[in-house]
């Protein structure tokens, strides 16, 4: 019984440490979640580098659910929108978790965590060119 007591109380010390994180990132998520800005921007991508890049920026600082990303890569589509931006909108949206930095550098540290998030915006963007070269052949 002892052993199941101490173990309860190390579980609330735990979340004690980790709360004021996880209401910060809460707090960010909400604030982009009800953001008109990203929606008008998300309207007005087009069809080169820039927009790529700003399809990019958006899925990395975006912390919804990944189910929610078909849903978003679906409204794209229906703006006009191209495969290749919807590409790299997806992949950035799973790999590159800019709002989550705090909880990412405090579990894992922070070199880790930068180099991991800079090489898969990196990625993201690689990709648009490999769809890109794909859909020309």
């Amino acid at each position: 019984m002892k052993k199941i007591k101490q173990k309860i109380l190390q579980t609330f010390s735990s979340i004690k440490e980790l709360l004021p994180i996880l209401i910060w990132v809460l707090l960010l998520v909400s604030l982009i979640n009800n953001s008109d800005f990203i929606n008008n921007l998300l309207k007005s991508l087009d069809n080169n580098f820039i927009s790529i890049l700003i399809a990019n920026i958006i899925a990395s600082i975006s912390a919804w659910n990944a189910i929610n990303s078909y849903i978003i890569a679906d409204w794209i589509w229906e703006f006009g929108n191209n495969i290749k931006i919807i590409t790299t909108f997806l992949i950035a949206w799973v790999t590159v978790w800019i709002i989550q930095i705090p909880a990412e550098i405090y579990f894992f540290g922070k070199k880790f965590t930068i180099i991991r998030n800079i090489l898969s915006f990196c990625f993201a963007t690689i990709w648009w060119y490999l769809v890109y070269f794909l859909m020309i052949l």
